[in-house]
Order: C-alpha cells, then sequence, then structure tokens
C-alpha cells in the first residue's frame, strides 16, 4: 500500500465553476459579469470564514506576507521577530522588503514561537512581530498581542498552515492587524496556488488591493507607490471557491484523522505526539507531525522515514530546517554560526510528517500506525 504525504481534494464544483468562467471569457483578475465573479466571491467568503471585514486574493501564501510588509510600509533597516522553525517564505518575504528577520527559538510544548523570548529581542528597530501557526497549532496570541500594543508593533500572522485553526473562539489570521494564507496544493483548501490577505483595517484593505494591482492609481496610469503583480486570476479563483465551500468539512476531517492517529500511535513507546488541542484552542492539524526520540523508539528519525518507505510504502517529510541554520541566512547576516535555538533545532532532527490528506481513510492510518509499531526496536 503506497500512501503519498498529502493529495489535494477535487472540489465537487470545481469543474462547473471553471467552466463557467471560460464560458464567459472572464479569465483574468478583472470580472464584470457577477454571476462568474469568483473572486469577489472567494473575497467576501474567506474573509467572512476567517472573522474579518476585507479579505484581498493574491497569487500565493508568500505573496500575502510580501504584500503585508509593504501594506505597513516595513522598509530596509526595520526588524522583524519571527521564528526560526518555520518555512522560508516568513523570513524571505520580509528580506525581499529590506527587513532584517529576527529569529527567535520554537515553545517545547505548542511548536510555535516562544513567547517568553521575544521581549527581550525587541530594539528600536524592531517593527513587527509575525506568530507563525504551526502545522496549524495557534500561537499563544493573548501574550503576542500584549507584547505588541506595549511596544507599538504591528502583528502579521503567517497562518499559511491555519485555515480553520482557532484561537478563544477566534480564526487564526483574524486577531493580528493582518492575517496572511496559502491556497497552496497540500494546504486544506487549494486553487494549486494562491493564497489571501486579510484584515480588519479598511485602509490596510484598500492598500492592499492597490499594491497587489501595479499601485494603478487614478487616472489608471499615474503611480504615487511601488506595486507588485500579485493579482489571483479569476480562473484560480473559481477552483478555489468551490474548495471554499467544503472547508469547514475539510478541516473537520483533517482533525477527525488527527484523532485517529493519536489512537493509535499513543501506545507506541518512542513517539511524541503533535500539540493538543485544549483551553479554547482548536489545532486544525494540517499536517499530522510526530517526533522520534531515538533512544526510546530505537532508530533515528532518517532511518524512520527511509523504512517507512522501503518498506511500506509510506511516503513523509521533515520537519523544516530552522531559519537560523539555513546557508543563506548566515551567509547574509541574519544569524550567526554559534546560535543555538535547542528546541527548533531538535524539532528539524527528530521530526516528520505523516500522511495528512484530507481524505485519508481510516485503514490507512491503522496501516501507517502498524508500520511504526513494526520498525520500533
Amino acid at each position: 500500500m503506497g500512501i503519498p504525504v498529502c493529495i489535494p481534494v477535487i472540489p465537487k464544483n470545481a469543474k462547473k465553476y471553471v467552466d463557467a468562467v471560460i464560458d464567459k471569457n472572464w479569465v483574468s483578475s478583472l470580472c464584470l459579469d457577477e454571476e462568474v465573479n469568483y473572486l469577489k466571491k472567494l473575497e467576501i467568503g474567506f474573509s467572512g470564514f476567517v472573522g474579518v471585514k476585507y479579505g484581498t486574493a493574491v497569487t500565493s501564501g508568500t505573496a500575502a506576507l510580501q504584500l503585508a510588509y509593504a501594506v505597513l510600509k516595513i522598509c530596509p533597516g526595520d526588524e522583524v521577530i519571527m521564528p526560526s522553525f518555520t518555512m522560508v517564505a516568513t523570513a524571505s518575504a520580509a528580506i525581499h522588503s529590506g527587513a532584517r528577520p529576527v529569529f527567535v527559538d520554537a515553545d517545547k510544548d505548542t511548536w510555535c514561537i516562544d513567547v517568553d523570548k521575544i521581549e527581550s529581542l525587541i530594539t528600536k528597530k524592531t517593527k513587527a512581530i509575525v506568530p507563525v501557526h504551526m502545522y496549524g497549532h495557534p500561537c499563544d496570541m493573548e501574550r503576542i498581542m500584549d507584547i505588541a500594543k506595549k511596544y507599538n508593533l504591528f502583528v502579521i500572522e503567517d497562518a499559511a498552515e491555519a485555515i480553520g485553526t482557532e484561537y478563544k473562539g477566534k480564526k487564526a489570521g483574524s486577531i493580528g492587524d493582518i492575517g496572511c494564507f496559502s491556497f497552496y496544493a497540500n494546504k486544506t483548501m487549494t486553487c494549486g496556488e494562491g493564497g489571501m490577505l486579510v484584515t480588519n483595517n479598511e485602509n490596510y484593505a484598500k492598500r492592499a488591493a492597490m499594491l497587489k494591482d501595479q499601485a494603478f492609481g487614478q487616472p489608471r496610469f499615474i503611480h504615487e507607490d511601488i506595486g507588485f503583480n500579485f493579482r489571483m486570476n479569476n480562473l484560480n479563483a473559481a477552483y478555489a471557491y468551490a474548495s471554499f465551500e467544503e472547508v469547514s468539512d475539510y478541516v473537520a476531517k483533517r482533525i477527525h484523522n488527527a484523532e485517529l492517529y493519536n489512537k493509535f500511535l499513543s501506545g507506541i513507546e518512542g513517539i511524541i505526539l503533535p500539540p493538543v488541542s485544549k483551553n479554547g484552542l482548536v489545532n486544525s492539524y494540517w499536517m499530522y507531525g510526530i517526533m522520534i526520540d531515538r533512544n526510546k523508539f530505537g532508530m533515528a528519525k532518517q532511518e524512520v522515514r527511509d523504512q517507512l518507505k522501503s518498506q511500506f510504502g509510506v511516503e513523509t517529510r521533515d520537519f523544516f530546517y530552522p531559519m537560523h541554520k539555513q546557508p543563506v541566512m548566515l551567509k547574509r547576516g541574519y544569524a550567526k554560526e554559534n546560535q543555538q535555538m535547542p528546541v527548533s533545532e531538535r524539532l528539524w532532527e527528530d521530526g516528520l510528517y505523516l500522511p495528512s490528506s484530507t481524505n485519508l481513510k481510516e485503514e490507512q492510518i491503522i496501516y501507517v500506525a502498524d508500520a511504526l509499531k513494526k520498525l520500533k526496536k
């Protein structure tokens, strides 16, 4: 039995909506036919799902992050505090804006940014905090917002992995000044490539819509700012909207799959399960990640991955390599050779995620769990 890490769900209305866009020939980012204006439907629908007033669709989650920095006028000389344990886009978007990423170790219990370490890194150059809801688990947003308020900092939520994640009754992406989402193929809802910037601030929303569209002004070819071509086209939006229509079901399925994994893996010594939702938090389990205690399990993470693939056909993927260890961050001076962030480093060394497709079947989860039981020495 071969089991991939993640297969996207094809929404039931995807072909219908995409065909309608093609039939009416509104395939670009402009659509004047309300019936097939899926960009508008997507922006209104998704922002409502998150619980904010405004949303603007873009070409990727990375574009949403880069646009957020531009909207908030974060520029060369500024510093942005973010976790070291994250995907590179969190840092690269800041670097493209000219800002300097300042890395923080992960919290051992949540795998998200360690809030206890943020305040000591704030300087006169700090302009924003970028919490990342890692693998679908929410950050400690209440404390992060308190720190931001104390030092007059922006908060940009990197919610690329957190569609459906909740923090004390609020959806991830709705708590900070701006939230950024990804609709990449392995995300809970998708259109292959795409993303969304959301906010409750009308001025930020207007500036985002202007900047993503080459900063066209009035009249059209007068420019007061330097913009981007981050426009999502209506074809992508049609597929994304079909996926969005089913998003609540997708989130529920991933949570259910995680509960099954917890049930079948809980008795295996040497496997550390992912953070569990509690105290008003909802982990949406974008990916189901585990850590391997090599001393108790009997083999290291990489051997586990190799054996799962070769013996059982089970695909897995490494956790993220910490930003403070990345060659490019060291070469450019964003990190130092002697920096130590033990939690982030251990997550990389011992962490992997298992097959996490929305439509994963219970028998497949049992198969993966049985494979891990057979590998344990």
